[in-house]
């Protein structure tokens, strides 16, 4: 019996379908790699303790042994060491756990011990369980010095497609420090010139100040409106909600909380929306009542409620020189955040940006954000005026450098024709630090196996600091 057309055209795509599915199902998945998430690192007379990772290429559905072998140049393991899991016969056994990803080790400085800077520890990845084997990275070098990198590549770990980690990048030392964005709400500057408050721009946190300064007195009725005007409106942002946001250059004149007044009473309640949590969808993070006011000691006091509490709690906030700010979560209370002033250079984020549709400058969520620390300068080089690899110390001086905190932002990385993720490939740019070390970094990925999250740049050393 002959087939109709349309029968023939059925039984063609049922049969496509099905060759697709079992080709798709049948492909093998590439190696799973087990290798450091660096290849070298430095610890200063300051730092007493150090975290290694070790990374897989993707989770694994089972425990993973990994062996990994220690030399030691001019050091001894309990004399002048110790390592966290312990080590046995220069040896320590790890255990990537199923479902993760990831394991790691900590290196400990032993009480009283003394460096001299010419020391050093070689970890090397010996075997691992099947099916995971060892990848390309399989050797980590540990001084016991202050490291100026002078060439390194990184693969940030932003936790996915969730962009769940705000990570935090040290290219002198090449570390990175991610830090989940939900931990903290408010940071709280601790510059000796000034009193400010900074809200959580990796959550779309915004904050609207009341004609009130006594926190029992603001009631839910305070908030009327608030629903559909203090919020992060990615389908109609409102040029009138820009001020809820702190101004994306990092300009703390610009701060959607006023500089804390040394007069107790000028200080005003303020509402805040906490922003999203992590997830697709994102949760609601909610809302709380603040104040902030000066105390006796020279830092800070949070008063923080629900909307409706006819009561609130109290935190105290010392400034420290060592940091540019302190962080609180109206949660959990201090928590740690980003590094000492000094030991980060830029970081990746989700971000509260702004954008102009036509109308003006409106707030807008914007994710691969890359932010400079306030001591760093940077300038984007197009690659017509010249190549990365061209770059070198002569080509500084005709340099200007800039201190906004969003220079390089979101100029790095776009769409292409597919609406796929894109990373320029004629752009990259120059970073100076706190050490007056220049950098040269250009990215070279935004995804990792077709998932966002995971941005990846290099860098090269052109000029180290004096």
């Amino acid at each position: 019996m002959k087939l109709t057309l349309t029968k023939a055209l059925l039984v063609f795509s049922a049969l496509f379908l099905l060759t697709t599915a079992c080709r798709k199902k049948d492909a093998p998945l590439p190696d799973n790699l087990a290798q450091f998430e660096t290849t070298e690192q430095g610890m200063d007379a300051a730092t007493t303790s150090i975290t290694v990772k070790i990374k897989l290429t993707r989770a694994t559905d089972k425990d993973i042994p990994v062996t990994i072998g220690l030399t030691n140049t001019g050091v001894e393991y309990t004399t002048d060491y110790t390592t966290t899991p312990a080590a046995t016969s220069n040896t320590l056994v790890l255990t990537v756990l199923s479902g993760s990803s990831e394991t790691s080790f900590t290196v400990n400085k032993a009480a009283g011990a003394l460096f001299y800077g010419d020391e050093k520890i070689d970890f090397t990845i010996n075997s691992t369980g099947s099916p995971v084997i060892i990848g390309t990275n399989k050797q980590f070098a540990l001084s016991f010095a202050e490291l100026i990198a002078t060439q390194s590549s990184i693969v940030g770990d932003g936790g996915g497609a969730t962009y769940g980690n705000k990570i935090f990048f040290d290219l002198s030392a090449n570390t990175q420090v991610p830090v989940q964005r939900t931990k903290w709400d408010f940071g709280f500057y601790t510059g000796t010139d000034d009193f400010r408050v900074i809200l959580n721009s990796s959550v779309g946190m915004m904050a609207k100040q009341l004609d009130k300064n006594d926190l029992n007195a603001v009631t839910a009725a305070d908030t009327a409106g608030f629903s559909t005007d203090v919020i992060f409106n990615q389908n109609d942002p409102q040029t009138s909600a820009l001020a809820y946001i702190d101004y994306p250059s990092g300009d703390l004149t610009k701060t959607a909380i006023a500089a804390v007044s040394a007069t107790a009473d000028d200080n005003k309640v303020y509402i805040i929306n906490r922003g999203k949590g992590i997830g697709s969808p994102a949760p609601d993070r909610g809302w709380k009542k603040i104040r902030v006011i000066r105390n006796a000691a020279g830092g800070y006091t949070l008063q923080h409620a629900d909307i409706a509490a006819t009561t609130f709690s109290t935190v105290d906030i010392a400034k420290d020189e060592a940091y540019f700010f302190k962080y609180i979560s109206v949660e959990n209370g201090a928590v740690d955040v980003e590094p000492k002033k000094d030991k980060w250079d830029i970081a990746w984020t989700y971000f509260s940006n702004m954008a102009n549709f036509g109308g003006g400058n409106v707030p807008y969520l914007y994710q691969d954000v890359i932010l400079q620390n306030r001591n760093v300068e940077a300038v984007m080089i197009e690659t017509t005026t010249k190549t990365y690899e061209a770059f070198a110390e002569a080509d500084i001086a005709s340099l200007t450098f800039k201190t906004s905190q969003a220079t390089i932002g979101s100029t790095w990385r776009g769409v292409g024709p597919d609406f796929s993720p894109l990373v320029y490939d004629n752009r990259f740019y120059v970073i100076k630090d706190v050490d007056n070390n220049y950098y040269k970094l250009r990215f070279t990925a935004m995804t990792k196996d077709g998932v966002r999250g995971f941005p990846a740049f290099e860098y090269a050393l052109v000029k180290k600091g004096s």
